[in-house]
């Protein structure tokens, strides 16, 4: 019964019946209503804060609670109520500047900063809070001139969040932030397979930072071999179409199952070894040598 009624709360023709179920136990029907685009603001006003959790979340992730209720929940003490409000497409973008440091939204663009104007990008841009700037960095589509300026940040976190960049600035930003930028600037769509190759020799790079360069579609079989070297990313870099095809032939008998598997499945592998695996002649691992006691 309860998973039915949580589908008819869902449902947008039932504005009157929701109503009733605004303050509902268990906590499920409640979660069930706040999401939905007929919630009656009088009825979720009531007692947003006294609500779990995960109901005051999906709360101030609705966009049609209105931008009263949007304002308060901005100092809700939960970072998941918090997170709701960063996605909700209608948040007031003062709000969003206001708790960006505290939001907990990670790499994923809020909404309403995807819909912002270019006046109000060029604002954020130009904030003095690290937070915001690093708001507006994340967007694809800023003009050359904000995404230079943003590229050349003093703060490693809005330096990280810019995308879209050419190979000059891209490497600007590892020389002056070193390691706290690497991943990021290995992940970015736009990084060329030199770059990479000088990211997998850099200095001091972490775990993190070999296989994110190992699973970039323009890694070279160079780069390649290097993340190969790290566990975290040898079955990235194994099943890599640009790892070289006698590498490849020679991981599928690899004591790293997974790597083992990667490599089988590389269109880098030679045709001939493809057949030794077939007809069961390939990927016989070594027997694991047990120490005398």
């Amino acid at each position: 019964m309860q998973d039915i009624r949580r589908a008819a709360l869902r449902n947008p023709a039932a504005p009157a019946a929701a109503a009733a179920f605004a303050g509902s136990r268990p906590v499920l029907l409640h979660r069930a209503l706040a999401p939905a685009a007929t919630c009656p603001r009088r009825s979720t006003a009531r007692s947003p804060r006294t609500a779990p959790p995960g109901v005051r979340a999906d709360l101030a992730a609705n966009p049609a609670i209105g931008e009263e209720l949007m304002r308060a929940t901005a100092d809700d003490p939960t970072p998941e109520v918090r997170r709701g409000l960063a996605a909700n497409p209608r948040a007031p973008l003062d709000v969003l500047a206001s708790r960006a440091g505290t939001a907990g939204a990670g790499a994923t663009l809020p909404p309403r900063i995807a819909a912002a104007s270019p006046a109000e990008v060029e604002a954020s841009a130009c904030s003095p809070i690290p937070a915001v700037r690093m708001l507006a960095a994340g967007r694809r589509d800023l003009p050359h001139t904000v995404r230079d300026r943003l590229a050349d940040d003093p703060d490693a976190k809005v330096v990280k969040a810019v995308a879209g960049l050419s190979d000059t600035p891209l490497r600007a930003g590892v020389e002056r932030h070193g390691v706290h930028v690497l991943a990021a600037v290995a992940a970015d769509p736009d990084a060329a397979p030199a770059l990479l190759e000088d990211l997998a020799r850099h200095g001091r790079p972490v775990r993190k930072d070999f296989r994110v360069i190992a699973q970039h579609g323009d890694a070279t079989a160079t780069a390649l071999l290097v993340c190969l070297e790290h566990p975290g990313a040898r079955r990235w870099a194994a099943g890599h179409p640009a790892l070289a095809p006698p590498v490849a032939a020679g991981l599928v008998a690899d004591p790293d199952g997974q790597a083992a598997e990667a490599a089988a499945a590389n269109p880098a592998l030679p045709p001939a070894a493809v057949a030794d695996l077939l007809s069961g002649r390939g990927g016989q691992r070594p027997p694991v040598r047990r120490e005398s006691r």
